[in-house]
């Protein structure tokens, strides 16, 4: 939990951060509260929770803020803000799913801000044919000498900074890949499904697993258990996850009967 009763301030991105992260967990953010515990004024709190009505993420009350129940799912929020969402730990979970990723290898990039953390690993990397269609990670790329780069057309979606719909998919199912990273609003174990955030994104996912070898979910743990109305992915279609720490003790035995390999970033290194 963020604490900054040690006398150092907060930026704006860290205050929101830190709200989201408590109306994921309770439901509910008392502005109060808040403000003893990141230590900073009510009214610079009520700012920021105004900005996060204004995004779609809060709907305030007198004296807090519930999570938007108008919107899919929180997890929609902008991307910058997302980026910082259990950062060290996707950082991470980026670092060993790249690992996996060897010289020479076909892959293509899902995005999502774990992707994107993919991407920045590979910069290394040499001999890679990369597509996505991330603009966030074609940024990253595309002045890296080891990497031939592919971006798919299509609509843009801003607030997941990715391309989508037709175009998109016709592009995805022209080519095969030798892996792919997978990222996931949520992971619906007891029902074997991915769950989303965007519809939009479904299709481009699913196709995109459809010409993989090699399927890795990149998720951390709070990942794990998150159910949505949108659970259109099959958990079976992944053939490796990725994740920061062991998942709650029911989901091992779903994984295991999909034959899904499990990684995490406390394991030792193969």
């Amino acid at each position: 939990m963020l604490n900054r009763q040690d006398g150092r301030k907060t930026n704006g991105l860290e205050r929101r951060h830190f709200i989201c992260e408590q109306m994921l967990e309770h439901g509910y953010v008392d502005v109060g509260e808040v403000a003893k515990q990141l230590g900073a004024d009510p009214a610079t709190i009520r700012r920021d929770l105004q900005k996060l009505e204004a995004e779609g993420c809060a709907r305030r009350v007198h004296g807090g803020a519930y999570p938007e129940s108008d919107r899919q799912e929180m997890t929609q929020i902008e991307f910058s803000l997302r980026m910082n969402f259990h950062a060290i730990a996707k950082r991470r979970i980026a670092s060993r799913a790249a690992e996996l990723v060897k010289n020479g290898d076909t892959l293509f990039l899902d995005g999502g801000t774990t992707s994107f953390m993919v991407a920045e690993q590979l910069v290394n990397h040499k001999g890679l044919v990369v597509a996505t269609n991330s603009m966030a990670a074609a940024d990253v790329l595309r002045a890296t000498r080891g990497v031939t780069l592919f971006v798919v057309g299509g609509q843009y979606l801003q607030r997941t900074r990715t391309l989508t719909g037709p175009i998109a998919e016709e592009a995805i199912r022209s080519l095969r890949f030798r892996k792919m990273i997978l990222a996931t609003a949520g992971i619906d174990y007891k029902n074997q499904a991915l769950t989303q955030s965007a519809l939009e994104e479904v299709p481009i996912k699913r196709a995109a697993m459809s010409r993989s070898e090699q399927v890795i979910l990149v998720a951390d743990r709070t990942k794990f258990g998150k159910a949505s109305l949108i659970s259109m992915i099959p958990l079976a279609g992944v053939h490796t996850i990725v994740t920061d720490a062991p998942p709650p003790d029911d989901a091992l035995p779903v994984l295991h009967s999909l034959n899904i390999e499990l990684i995490t970033t406390e394991s030792p290194q193969p």
